[in-house]
């Protein structure tokens, strides 16, 4: 079969929240060097030397932060803000309002379709007042999103959701999210399943998958993700994405972490400065890897232009 791609887009799709402890409790006191030193000091300067542009997925105790919206305003370089809902910290029945210690395992899309959108719509409105813009991109929170919530984001005008991590199940007491038969590249999903494909223009909004690879006889995945797999894994992954859909004329690697991972002892993951310098070198060498082999980059609201230009 010859091969139709003309065009590699990797986005870098940020999880960007205050700090956490080894079992993904947020710090007790709460701190953000996550963002005030994460981001300015480790992330975007290696942005800026590749061309990479990362798109931060912000959460509510982020833009409740003065300092963090500061830290936010004057970032340098070229990126893209987006949202990311923990649906315990915002109102409307707000579970927790001192986030310090706290681990919350609640999935959005487990709240009737009216709660979800009142959330949703509160962070939106956070974001808007804190950073001036409206955000177009979105994560839900352990990746709990449901069709449900795709028409709560398309209302409220987002253009991109990437919570869908193919050929994962999350578990949840409450109701889990299965995306084990979703879609590996970017797709508009049907109105009544958050896994299947809808035709291009049938609606506004795009799902963006997580880029993973399946490992036969496994669990999990192998994810395009930095600490989850090293360098050649993730080049791996992308030629595996390249082989699978040769035909089709865009392929998209959608890289994720969170930013608490470029911060030793601020997540389950790098815990010593060393670990942290194998995540951040991991990541260098595949996005320089990318960006020899003439791989586009973009923020994830681009992508939307790119596979659904009717919606």
């Amino acid at each position: 079969m010859p091969n139709k791609t003309e065009r590699v887009v990797v986005t870098v799709s940020i999880d960007t929240e205050c700090d956490h402890d080894i079992n993904w409790a947020r710090s007790k006191p709460l701190t953000f060097d996550s963002i005030n030193e994460g981001l300015p000091n480790r992330l975007q300067p290696i942005y800026r030397e590749i061309g990479v542009v990362p798109t931060y997925l912000l959460t509510v105790e982020v833009l409740e932060d003065d300092t963090c919206v500061n830290t936010l305003k004057t970032l340098q370089g070229d990126f893209e803000y987006g949202t990311h809902l923990h649906a315990g910290f915002i109102e409307p029945y707000k579970k927790y309002h001192e986030y310090a210690g706290v681990a919350c395992s609640d999935f959005q899309c487990n709240d009737p379709e009216h709660i979800e959108y009142q959330k949703l719509e509160n962070l939106s409105n956070l974001f808007t007042e804190k950073l001036g813009t409206k955000p177009t991109s979105f994560r839900a929170g352990r990746y709990g999103a449901s069709s449900q919530s795709i028409r709560n984001l398309e209302k409220l005008g987002y253009l991109v959701d990437t919570s869908v991590t193919p050929r994962i199940l999350w578990p949840e007491a409450d109701g889990g999210v299965d995306f084990r038969t979703a879609p590996l590249q970017p797709y508009v999903p049907a109105m009544d399943d958050i896994n299947k494909a809808a035709a291009v223009g049938a609606r506004r909004i795009i799902e963006a998958p997580v880029t993973v690879k399946a490992r036969p006889f496994r669990r999990n995945p192998h994810w395009f993700r930095p600490w989850f797999s090293d360098a050649n894994t993730m080049k791996l992954i992308a030629h595996y994405h390249l082989k699978k859909f040769q035909d089709l004329p865009v392929v998209n690697l959608n890289m994720m972490f969170h930013s608490m991972e470029v911060i030793e002892q601020a997540s389950p993951y790098p815990q010593t400065k060393a670990d942290v310098d194998v995540f951040l070198s991991s990541m260098h060498e595949v996005l320089t890897w990318c960006q020899e082999e003439g791989f586009e980059f973009s923020g994830l609201t681009d992508l939307h232009s790119i596979y659904n230009p009717q919606g």
